[in-house]
């Protein structure tokens, strides 16, 4: 039976081409594998295995990447773009100004009024014990 896997979202959907790959990703891995197999077959007669290999993996791995990397529906090079512009450039800046003197008066005014509600509180609550008690002030 074949079986057919269907997208929650439909601006998820992605053509797969060749072995599951989009579009996107069979060009880059063609790139690559254009770009480091000869360059692993004649780089052979002039550095080390081990150096070449290292150099063709440098070589190959942001052109893999720019194929499959996908972040927030945005592709390599956008997300590269919004990643320069974000951390590289001056945001737009916003302007606030609240004194310093104005926090002062207002924790002043809050420590004014909290001790005002204790002060009332107390004389409520010692008005309420002496009418209990049944003593009278005058």
């Amino acid at each position: 039976m074949i079986e057919i896997r269907i997208p929650k979202e439909i601006k998820n959907y992605r053509e797969k081409l060749f072995f599951g790959l989009t579009l996107r990703q069979c060009i880059c891995a063609g790139v690559a594998l254009l770009i480091c197999v000869p360059l692993y077959i004649f780089g052979n007669k002039y550095l080390p295995q081990e150096a070449l290999s290292w150099l063709v993996i440098l070589i190959a791995a942001p052109l893999m990447l720019a194929g499959f990397f996908r972040y927030n529906d945005m592709t390599f090079e956008q997300f590269a773009v919004e990643f320069i512009y974000h951390n590289f450039t001056s945001q737009k800046r916003v302007y606030s100004y609240e004194p310093i003197f104005m926090e002062l008066r207002n924790e002043y005014i809050s420590d004014e009024l909290a001790a005002e509600i204790e002060e009332k509180e107390s004389k409520s609550a010692l008005k309420r014990f002496l009418r209990k008690a049944g003593i009278r002030r005058g």
